[in-house]
């Protein structure tokens, strides 16, 4: 496999990385799986011509990846990065090094976005409350952030989920009958692998801890007299997700997701986000 490698960069050229956080894939692709990501101001080998936008690269001995053009520069400028020059000499990457470091701007793959945006999810929310389990399906609004680089710095994915419910429960008012009123809050942090099936879309799977905090005012009747009571709940558990994402015109992306929650009780959810692309 070395001597393979060796051959096949025996006529290479230098490059030098002038894109910090440049991504390496594994295919000739904006979607194949991210191998790493390099520095700028590095420098590497890479293949005399491009297969599309894209440079072979050679990482180390033996583990090569592709590069995208715009994340390159190639030439003397790169050949000689790093090392001293004459004291006499004018150096010629001087004259023209606005040029240099022009970069043409291209849009990311889908897998190495990131998205922002408005959450819609529905619910089969639960709870043991009153002595029995009392189930009911309700509506949440929120915002989602999800996607690399944006709880951690790298190509770690993660999903972060921040949903609201602005009433209590139509069940209390059933078993108390009396109007119940009150929020909810649940918030999940999913570390999240992606699947890219095309340009436009992919398949995610992941899972994290979960937060939920519930405050309710509820009345009872207790010797003739309607009395309020203040029930606070707070939990944490576990998430476990799986999702579609579509990305629209070459910018926005649309995800449906189904989740798991599993804490005090257990319960099924489903959303539909819209994403901003930061």
């Amino acid at each position: 496999m070395f001597f393979v490698s060796f051959v096949a960069f025996a006529q290479s050229q230098k490059a030098k990385v002038i894109n910090e956080g440049a991504l390496v894939y594994k295919d000739a692709d904006f979607d194949a799986p991210v191998l790493t990501q390099l520095k700028a101001g590095s420098v590497y080998d890479i293949s005399l011509k491009t297969k599309g936008p894209f440079f072979k690269i050679r990482l180390k001995p033996g583990v090569t990846g592709w590069i995208a053009d715009t994340d390159v520069r190639t030439g003397k400028a790169a050949a000689t990065a790093g090392k001293p020059q004459d004291a006499g000499k004018k150096s010629p990457e001087k004259k023209d090094s606005k040029d240099n470091f022009l970069e043409k701007k291209r849009p990311r793959s889908f897998y190495g976005s990131r998205y922002r945006g408005p959450v819609l999810s529905y619910l089969t929310y639960n709870e043991n409350t009153m002595g029995s389990l009392h189930t009911e399906n309700m509506p949440f609004y929120g915002f989602k952030v999800e996607g690399p680089n944006t709880m951690f710095t790298g190509d770690l994915r993660t999903d972060a989920e921040f949903l609201f419910h602005f009433s209590a429960p139509g069940y209390y008012e059933k078993a108390t009958g009396y109007p119940a009123s009150g929020w909810i809050f649940i918030t999940d942090f999913v570390f999240e692998t992606a699947y890219p099936q095309s340009k436009w879309h992919m398949l995610t799977f992941g899972f994290g801890p979960m937060f939920k905090y519930s405050h309710y005012q509820a009345s009872l009747l207790q010797n003739g007299k309607q009395v309020s009571y203040s029930l606070d709940d707070m939990t944490l558990g576990a998430v476990f997700d799986g999702g579609l994402a579509f990305r629209i015109a070459e910018t926005y992306a649309l995800r449906f997701n189904v989740k798991y929650y599993w804490e005090k009780t257990k319960y099924w959810g489903g959303s539909l986000t819209f994403g901003f692309p930061f």
